[in-house]
């Protein structure tokens, strides 16, 4: 009796998992800023445990990394993960418009990151903020994430300069938002835009601001010249103060 042999085919080959980014901050995030408003992520008590250890290992200011699910009850959603651990999901009103730019990237071989402040609070509560918006990083994005800031002391000649060439005389109220970069000069930051100087920080130390000069990144950070009817121009800039 003649048997006849079974081919053996071969097992598909599968594309390997794209690795995590990193949790550390000190990175070009693959997303651009929301302007100083956050995004609050949803469902963050659900990893609570996951989050306080990940803020214990990496500090508040971390990267996070949105992937979509891809299977089950939940397929489509969008998922925060910082350092490969699930700590929510970006909120339902907003995933369709980051699954679009989470698709792109991908498409260029990219992740989709973003900076994320973490709050932990001694108690029950607990919480993650993105820095990011459903849109690829500008090329004009600052290094830093546009959260917290200060506002600067200006001159009289500072004011003149930002009314007349940044802001213009024509609306009562206006709002200009620009990248600015930070300068250590005699022991003080400097907030230099388009090469005059704006004014200097308080001379207190700034933990992030000295982690990217010494990483080598641009300490770059957004500026906000306001006016508003009523109260003196004023100037916010935007970058982690802790």
């Amino acid at each position: 009796m003649r048997f006849l042999r079974r081919r053996r085919t071969k097992a598909p080959t599968l594309a390997p998992a794209r690795p995590w980014a990193d949790a550390s901050w000190l990175a070009w995030q693959t997303l651009t800023y929301s302007g100083s408003a956050q995004i609050k992520t949803a469902g963050v008590s659900y990893h609570k445990d996951a989050l306080r250890a990940i803020a214990a290992r990496h500090g508040r200011l971390v990267m996070a990394e949105l992937r979509i699910e891809e299977e089950g009850q939940y397929a489509g959603a969008v998922r925060v993960y910082v350092g490969g651990a699930q700590l929510g999901s970006v909120p339902h009103e907003l995933a369709d418009e980051f699954r679009e730019v989470i698709h792109r990237l991908d498409a260029a071989g990219q992740p989709a990151t973003c900076r994320a402040m973490l709050d932990v609070d001694v108690g029950e509560y607990v919480d993650v903020w993105l820095c990011g918006k459903p849109c690829e990083r500008a090329e004009d994005d600052p290094f830093l994430p546009p959260t917290l800031g200060e506002r600067l002391d200006l001159s009289d000649e500072v004011v003149a300069y930002l009314d007349d060439v940044i802001l213009g005389h024509r609306a009562m109220s206006k709002r200009v938002v620009r990248t600015a970069e930070l300068v250590l000069r005699d022991g003080r930051w400097a907030v230099v835009l388009d090469g005059r100087e704006l004014g200097v920080l308080s001379g207190r130390s700034y933990r992030r601001l000295e982690e990217a000069h010494a990483a080598g990144f641009p300490v770059t950070c957004q500026v906000r010249v306001l006016r508003e009817p009523e109260r003196p121009l004023r100037v916010e800039a935007d970058f982690p103060t802790e």
